[in-house]
């Protein structure tokens, strides 16, 4: 691992730096097991893992108080993809008393000096596709995008996100040279066509009903909404959580197969509800 790497990054009294000892690893695994409320042992990545992959090409990195314990943690390693070398980044969580501070951010451009360090151009990683929060920092605040869909990625889980859901994920590509693209206003986002059939329901608010597959004809753009908020929906209403993720689904699928790729998520609050918006553009061969 570069020297330069090891360089601790401090915020306050929070410095992101790479695991080093025993005790930072563990300090990671407790940090994981909080950040996903994680009561299944097995989820948790075993030390010996993270010591091997940090050894070799891979990184382990926390968000460290003074104290030692990690309010956070990043763990990634070497992989593939277009036949090239990238950073695989398995998982990044901050705490629930730690969120919404930035850390994530930080381990994300901490993760992209490692790597740029070692002549990795490219940082990958998977997430839920009807995450709102994910979606936006990923697409939009990072500038990677997605153009692959793999359904049911981890199969069922039992932590507090995942619990009783096919656990169908979109894979993140951030090449590190690029640059996040220029923000697209709500407005905007009327010139761009639906992909998703909406329709009002009795107090349930909006509820998809369909995919419109002439949106994509002649088209660069399109658009493709999901919840706002898919873990209050998840509690409240699972039977239409479950209507959006199969036609997000199949959404995503179709629009790749037709050589589109997400580029962008664009939430518009001042909408009553909230609502967010994919936008998903369509590759020049």
């Amino acid at each position: 691992m570069s020297a330069s790497v090891l360089d601790q990054k401090s915020g306050g009294d929070i410095t992101i730096r790479c695991a080093i000892t025993v005790a930072d690893y563990r300090a990671c695994q407790e940090a994981q097991k909080r950040a996903w409320e994680i009561s299944d042992e097995g989820y948790l990545i075993p030390i010996a893992t993270m010591v091997g992959a940090n050894l070799h090409g891979g990184l382990v990195a926390g968000a460290f108080l003074p104290n030692g314990q990690a309010v956070a943690m990043s763990f990634a390693f070497l992989g593939r993809i277009e036949g090239r070398l990238c950073l695989y980044s398995q998982l990044t969580g901050v705490v629930p008393e730690h969120q919404s501070q930035g850390l994530g951010y930080r381990l994300k451009l901490f993760q992209a000096e490692f790597a740029r360090s070692e002549a990795i151009e490219r940082i990958v990683w998977a997430f839920d596709p009807l995450q709102a929060g994910n979606a936006h920092f990923n697409l939009t605040r990072l500038g990677a995008h997605a153009s692959r869909y793999v359904e049911n990625m981890y199969g069922e889980r039992t932590d507090r996100l995942n619990a009783g859901v096919p656990t169908d994920r979109l894979i993140a590509d951030w090449n590190l040279a690029s640059t996040p693209p220029a923000p697209l206003s709500v407005d905007s986002l009327a010139q761009i066509p639906q992909l998703l059939e909406l329709a009002e329901t009795a107090g349930q608010g909006r509820a998809p009903i369909g995919i419109r597959p002439a949106a994509m004809l002649n088209h660069p753009r399109v658009r493709l909404e999901i919840p706002i908020d898919i873990t209050v929906l998840r509690r409240q209403n699972p039977a239409l959580a479950e209507t959006w993720r199969a036609l997000v689904r199949q959404a995503f699928q179709l629009a790749f197969e037709s050589s589109y790729r997400a580029v962008q998520f664009v939430r518009d609050d001042s909408a009553a509800p909230r609502r967010g918006f994919y936008v998903l553009e369509r590759i020049q061969s």
